[in-house]
Formats: C-alpha cells, sequence, structure tokens
C-alpha cells in the first residue's frame, strides 16, 4: 500500500431545501457560511497540491447518501464536513470535531438529529443506500479507518487550538450519516455556535471564515505530513 494523500472531498453541510441552522441576530444560515468556508478550504488545499472534490458547490439540495456516494466513488484519501452548530443553551460555544464512533453523549444524539434530518427529505434513496450495504464490510471499514479519522479529527483541533481564535471544545464522537457510510477517514467540523451571541458575531466577519479555513487546512496537511512519514500511523 502506498501511504499518500492526494484527494480530499470538501462537503458544505446542507444546501437547497435544507437551510440548516440560522443565527439569530445577524440572519446567518448555515448552507451559506458552510459553503463559504468550504470553498475556501477547497482552494488552500488546492494550492497545497492536493486534488480537491467538492460534494456541492453552490446552493443546492443534496442528499446525505449522495454525499457518501462521491466520496467513495471517487476513491478519496479523506473527507471533511463542514457545519456550524447550534443549540438550546445561548452560553455554549467553540470549535469541535467529530469522527465516527458509537460511543456517543445526548449533546451528540441531539445533533445527530438535527445533521440527519435531511434524511426525510429524500427518504427513498437514504433507504436504497441502506440496503445496498453490506454490514460486514462497513465494520470492516469503521474498524480500519477509525484511528485515522481519530487522527485527523485531533491534528485539526490542534490547529484551530493554535490560533486562538475560538474555544475548541476538543475531539468527540458520534452517528452521523456521512460519516457512517463513507468509506475513508472522515470527520465532520462543527466550526462554532450561531446560539452565542459572540460567536455568531464573529461567523459574520469574513475575514473570521479565512483564518478557520486556513486552520482547518493546516490541520488536514499536517495530518497529511505525519501520515505520509510514519505510512500511516504504523510508525509512530
Amino acid at each position: 500500500k502506498i501511504y499518500q494523500i492526494r484527494t480530499v472531498v470538501v462537503d458544505a453541510g446542507h444546501g437547497g431545501k435544507d437551510p440548516g441552522a440560522n443565527g439569530r441576530r445577524c440572519r446567518l444560515r448555515e448552507k451559506t457560511m458552510t459553503l463559504s468556508i468550504a470553498k475556501k478550504l477547497g482552494s488552500i488545499l488546492e494550492r497545497s497540491g492536493l486534488r480537491v472534490i467538492y460534494t456541492r458547490s453552490n446552493d443546492t439540495f443534496i442528499p446525505l447518501s449522495t454525499r457518501s456516494d462521491i466520496a467513495n466513488r471517487a476513491k478519496a484519501d479523506l473527507f471533511v464536513s463542514v457545519h456550524i452548530n447550534a443549540s438550546r443553551s445561548k452560553s455554549l460555544n467553540g470549535f469541535e470535531c467529530y469522527y465516527l464512533s458509537d460511543a456517543t453523549d445526548d449533546n451528540a444524539r441531539a445533533l445527530e438529529a438535527f445533521e440527519d434530518s435531511s434524511l426525510s427529505m429524500n427518504e427513498k434513496a437514504s433507504v436504497e443506500h441502506s440496503r445496498q450495504l453490506d454490514k460486514t464490510l462497513w465494520d470492516l471499514t469503521l474498524t480500519e479507518n477509525r484511528t485515522e479519522s481519530s487522527e485527523l479529527a485531533n491534528y485539526i483541533c490542534d490547529s484551530v487550538e493554535a490560533g486562538r481564535e475560538t474555544d475548541v471544545r476538543g475531539v468527540r464522537t458520534a452517528r452521523f450519516y456521512v460519516l457512517k457510510h463513507t468509506n475513508i477517514p472522515a470527520i465532520l467540523a462543527e466550526i462554532g455556535y450561531f446560539s452565542n451571541r459572540s460567536e455568531e458575531a464573529k461567523l459574520n466577519d469574513s475575514a473570521y471564515l479565512d483564518r478557520m479555513a486556513e486552520y482547518l487546512a493546516k490541520g488536514v496537511l499536517n495530518y497529511k505530513k505525519e501520515y505520509e512519514r510514519t505510512e500511516g500511523f504504523s510508525h509512530k
């Protein structure tokens, strides 16, 4: 096996008829913000020599099953999904990075329900996708990719934390559909909280979004460097 990272799928969360979360004061929409950050992230990765595939490049509704299929058919090396969080608690703020695991908590379960809610908008496709999925193969893929996904999430969190722009709530685990059905190392990044007044103001600043995209890209590139150096972390 050649241990190289060449292709990254960048997934802008939500889109089209699925707006995602909404800002209360600045009237920001998650689907718009995630697309902006995804494009900025992709551009940086491309300038660094990586091939980037976007699950969407405009305000289009893309079913969750299709997002996973895009990554799987492309035989990409990494999957990075960009989202913005919201909570009933106005005090919650900060950056979170998720990878797939059965170990989860109440906050993660609530977030899963929200992020996976668009399944009902295209239920037929999601059901068909589930029927075609071989459970044994999925279990093997999950086991193989979990270490890499965890490492990628940690590198990204470390990069964001080094930027000192926002609190980093750390690496977390959940069962998001796009992570569960993508058979390569995959993470889902929650950039911040619309429901937090000060953080919503930050997210309304294009320069701040530029910097967050840079931190995400640096995390991916740091992961790439170490993954290739250690031949898939086998010599770490």
